[in-house]
């Protein structure tokens, strides 16, 4: 098991030393990183596991799950409701290390924590998510764009099936073996990269007019940044540790690029222009409170989402220093069933 290969650095449960770090402010979370509020010396990498899967849809469904344990006989009532409990135990003790670890927004939304590896399942439900919320916009998308056909909803549509039919076929990969399974996750990198472009070009075109339309961009952000994620899990799995990297990077320039630049003072200004109140009243006084309220919640967004895609490849140069290949990092992670994170502890930050 990669557990043992790894020896003490590598670990299954977050130590409690660093989850009373972060709740008591001595560590700070910097997307998939824990470093030292003190000196920024890092602690220690966290990476997404399997358990992921579990968590939204066994939340949605564990009302009708509850209700199987109702079958005729009471030693399959008592069997069904022991292993319901204990499924909807574990959900519940997952979402708690990842509010007490502050990176419950990343594990639910498009950033995702470190490298991707939670499967096509998660991978499609947030690919239904952030079409969605381009479906819903739509109209603000057309307002502040220059050409509607330069969007083209066909073409959009058609980006989010091939961003969900790669997300499969790197799935698959791992069903593989050797040579075919380096060929397709390479074949999902140079489609990963496509897209990650396509979606790239689109988020820069809506931000042209400035960060009072970056709420109409989000979403193509957020499909960068899931094209990203698939692009730097594919080439890991096939080892190639400083492609990986480079991939990495590029998104996180990317990000930097477009969304850098925006802060809160400018997301409040758009919304209290939006708004319109009359200067010097109450009602203005209030909109201004509303307007910076809102600005806080997406300028933490662009953030988290920019920290990510920096720190989305952190932990693989210290795998490459200690020998562990990367697919054997991503592999642990995937085989992973009661942690919806894994740790990877830096040097010196054992306890």
């Amino acid at each position: 098991m990669i557990g043992a290969t790894l020896g003490e650095v590598f670990l299954r449960a977050v130590p409690d030393h660093l989850k009373a770090g972060v709740t008591d402010g001595s560590l700070r979370v910097f997307g998939s990183v824990l470093r030292s509020a003190t000196n920024g010396q890092i602690a220690g990498f966290m990476q997404e596991t399997s358990f992921l899967q579990n968590l939204l849809p066994s939340m949605m469904s564990a009302g009708s799950g509850l209700q199987l344990a109702a079958v005729p006989g009471q030693v399959g009532q008592l069997v069904q409701g022991e292993i319901i409990l204990a499924g909807v135990q574990r959900i519940e003790h997952g979402m708690r290390l990842l509010t007490q670890l502050g990176v419950a927004d990343l594990a639910m939304n498009a950033a995702g924590i470190g490298i991707s590896a939670i499967g096509f399942s998660v991978m499609s439900m947030k690919i239904d998510q952030v079409k969605r919320v381009v479906e819903s916009i739509s109209g603000d998308i057309v307002a502040v764009s220059a050409k509607l056909d330069e969007l083209q909803r066909d073409a959009i549509d058609a980006d989010f099936a091939e961003l969900r039919s790669l997300s499969k076929a790197f799935d698959e990969g791992w069903r593989l073996s050797g040579d075919a399974a380096v060929r397709r996750w390479h074949e999902v990198a140079r489609g990963a990269l496509s897209g990650q472009t396509r979606f790239e070009q689109r988020a820069a075109r809506v931000l042209v007019g400035g960060p009072s339309h970056y709420l109409a961009a989000d979403p193509f952000l957020d499909a960068v940044s899931l094209a990203n994620a698939l692009r730097v899990a594919a080439l890991a799995a096939c080892n190639e540790t400083s492609a990986a990297q480079e991939a990495a990077i590029d998104g996180a320039r990317s990000f930097e690029r477009m969304t850098g630049p925006i802060g809160m003072a400018d997301l409040s200004l758009a919304e209290l222009t939006k708004r319109k109140p009359e200067a010097g009243t109450t009602r203005w006084a209030l909109a201004q409170a509303e307007a910076n309220v809102a600005a806080r919640i997406t300028a933490g967004k662009i953030r988290r989402r920019e920290a990510a895609s920096a720190t989305r490849a952190a932990p693989l140069a210290l795998l490459e220093q200690r020998a562990i290949p990367a697919r054997d990092w991503l592999a642990a992670a995937r085989e992973e069933i009661e942690s919806p994170v894994i740790i990877l502890l830096a040097e010196g930050s054992q306890k």
